[in-house]
């Protein structure tokens, strides 16, 4: 039998099973945790019945992993493949891992490349420095938008209306999951985020981490559009994000050709 089709906004055809199991997905990647079918089937707005034939078809290529024990279902290996795939073949993200990473070999912090998922600001590659750091980030780490470096990009740079809404929960903490550095907003907030746009970054010196100091700089996409956030993390006594400071001019300078990079690809198409 042919798959049932549905038409978007756009006028374009699709495949409603495949809408309906993206939907699937999206419900287990909010959730941030292992789900009962029963919850799952509601949070999806599907029969039981109806969740559990598209979770069976799921879980035969990965994308679904149902766990023995427990019978409940969370994402499967073969969705974390597709997340580095696309890494691999990002113009913009495969560029940014190897920049990052000579700019590791060349300072000696660590590296990392965030982008903006549904749980905020999400690490997606790591560069182990070459001086130890009592932090740990790895790939999947989440940040906070409101008392971190990285974040303060995200809300100086980012789409207003996901911004808001990450807040919202961050300050509610009715989440499932932490996020590094979060802390509640002062009334000097909106002009911290105004500095950042004047500088085109942002400094994290001690706070919220005792101990670490960052610097984050936004990477732009071919659109001119927020894609991704650079950020160089050291301890205090040692990694200095001065104005002036050498990191801080290197990592502008390495940012800034990332995208120039991606708007000069986009005009020669």
């Amino acid at each position: 039998m042919e798959p049932k089709k549905t038409k978007t906004r756009s006028g374009a055809r699709g495949i409603q099973s495949i809408e309906v199991s993206g939907r699937i997905l999206k419900t287990l990647i909010k959730a941030g945790a292992p789900m009962m079918l029963k919850d799952l089937a509601h949070a999806a707005e599907l029969a039981p019945a109806q969740c559990h034939a598209y979770l069976t078809s799921l879980r035969h290529v990965g994308l679904v992993h149902q766990e023995f024990t427990s019978g409940h279902y969370n994402i499967g290996p073969m969705a974390m493949s597709l997340g580095f795939g696309w890494l691999k073949t990002s113009p913009i993200a495969s560029a940014s891992v190897e920049a990052l990473m000579k700019l590791t070999e060349e300072l000696g912090p660590i590296s990392a490349l965030i982008a903006w998922s549904d749980f905020g600001p999400t690490v997606i590659h790591v560069n182990t420095g070459l001086r130890p750091a009592t932090v740990n980030v790895k790939p999947g780490t989440l940040f906070s938008v409101t008392g971190t470096a990285t974040g303060s990009v995200f809300a100086a740079f980012g789409e207003p209306e996901a911004i808001e809404k990450q807040i919202a929960i961050e300050l509610s903490r009715k989440t499932s999951y932490a996020s590094l550095g979060l802390e509640p907003i002062h009334g000097d907030y909106a002009d911290n985020l105004d500095k950042v746009r004047d500088a085109g970054c942002a400094v994290a010196e001690g706070a919220p981490i005792p101990g670490i100091n960052a610097i984050a700089h936004p990477i732009f996409d071919q659109d001119g559009k927020l894609a991704l956030v650079a950020t160089l993390i050291g301890p205090s006594g040692e990694f200095d994000v001065s104005e002036t400071s050498h990191a801080m001019s290197r990592l502008k300078a390495v940012a800034q050709d990332l995208s120039t990079g991606a708007q000069a690809s986009a005009a020669a198409e």
